[in-house]
């Protein structure tokens, strides 16, 4: 979701990190006296975090170079944020895990739709994203089946739109 500013740069970048399950350690890393039914649900970067550097790096030394570079950047990244930018991200991603599996491949899915359409696109896909969020479900509905809508978005993009918005809402 490009945007001029680096805060909202962020905030994509961390959801798409944990969306896409991209920065989550080894199960072994669960608590040990707590089954992992009981265990609070953490984002995957809490879970690095709560490692201790040996831990993380035992972990991250069991992936491809390319993917351990890019988990250390994520994770630099996320404890760089603001905090309130970091609970926004928890809660976003406390939203995700509550989803069941297949909402959540969907969303997966539609999130890399978005990465993959031209950066024009997807500022304009994001926009109309934050907007439908604010709105109440049944003004989100008519705007979506609205001509205006459907004729300013691709079938794809529309696509895009309304599974973020259905089933990933802020």
């Amino acid at each position: 979701m490009p945007c001029d500013s680096g805060r909202y740069a962020l905030i994509r970048f961390g959801l798409i990190l944990l969306l896409t399950g991209a920065a989550g350690p080894a199960k072994s890393q669960q608590e040990p006296d707590r089954p992992a039914a009981q265990q609070p649900a953490a984002n995957p970067i809490d879970r690095w975090n709560r490692m201790t550097p040996e831990q993380r790096e035992r972990e991250l030394a069991k992936l491809p170079p390319a993917r351990a570079r890019l988990i250390r950047q994520r994770i630099w990244r996320y404890n760089h944020m603001r905090p309130e930018e970091r609970q926004a991200l928890r809660e976003r991603y406390q939203t995700f895990a509550q989803l069941p599996p297949e909402k959540q491949q969907l969303v997966r899915q539609r999130l890399r739709e978005y990465r993959e359409l031209p950066a024009a696109r997807q500022s304009l896909v994001h926009r109309e994203v934050a907007q439908l969020r604010a709105l109440p479900d049944a003004q989100r509905q008519a705007r979506m089946n609205g001509d205006e809508f459907n004729g300013r978005y691709s079938a794809q993009e529309q696509q895009i739109i309304r599974d973020l918005t259905t089933y990933f809402p802020d």
